[in-house]
């Protein structure tokens, strides 16, 4: 009985172990990997084409947008690539400048847009949303895809889908935009971005 049993110890120390069996990741497990990887984004440029639908009328065009830590610089031209205007955000608050050279400013861009065209242009939580990410986890309703793509986001009165994505400097960003509000429609196609913007420490 006991060469029996040592010889059935020797046998069970000589079984291989079975290789773990990995979790399959679900959808929301890849979209907390795809919003970690989306929020080492600090600064930006994007290239693209824009088009706007308020209660009164509409406006298409291109939009050239540079964003950083310590604000934005928007610039917007007509189809046939004529200078309309540009935003300029920072610390000291927002100017708006016309193709006329005219010059507003206000402490922020809600309140001037709103003032001057008679809609508020959402640049509280426009870069976050541009990128796919909410501007906050604990307000916001988040709806994402199978690969972990946020498709619909809820947030600050503004209805947004994520028709389309593209891959850019590594990460998988969105390719198309559509906000919509009460007074509002916003549409963006981003033809080009680039994530590796130095920021100015000077």
């Amino acid at each position: 009985i006991c060469l029996l049993l040592a010889s059935l110890a020797a046998g069970c120390s000589l079984m291989p172990e079975q290789p773990a069996v990995a979790t399959p990741a679900t959808p929301i497990t890849r979209y907390h990997e795809h919003l970690a990887q989306v929020s080492t984004i600090q600064a930006f440029a994007m290239q693209g084409r824009i088009a706007i639908l308020t209660e009164k009328k509409g406006f298409s065009g291109s939009i050239h947008w540079q964003h950083h830590v310590d604000g934005d610089d928007i610039q917007f031209f007509s189809p046939l690539g004529t200078q309309l205007g540009a935003l300029s955000q920072d610390a000291d608050g927002v100017t708006l400048t016309t193709g006329k050279q005219q010059s507003f400013h206000a402490n922020n861009a809600e309140t001037l847009t709103q003032q001057l065209l008679g809609w508020s242009l959402p640049m509280q939580g426009l870069p976050n949303w541009m990128l796919g990410r909410p501007n906050n986890m604990e307000t916001a309703a988040i709806t994402w895809d199978q690969d972990g793509k946020l498709t619909h986001l809820n947030e600050q009165g503004w209805d947004i889908e994520y028709p389309q994505y593209m891959t850019a400097d590594g990460f998988m960003l969105p390719g198309k935009v559509i906000l919509k509000s009460q007074k509002l429609d916003l549409k963006l196609v981003i033809e080009q971005w680039q994530t590796g913007i130095k920021e100015n420490t000077e």
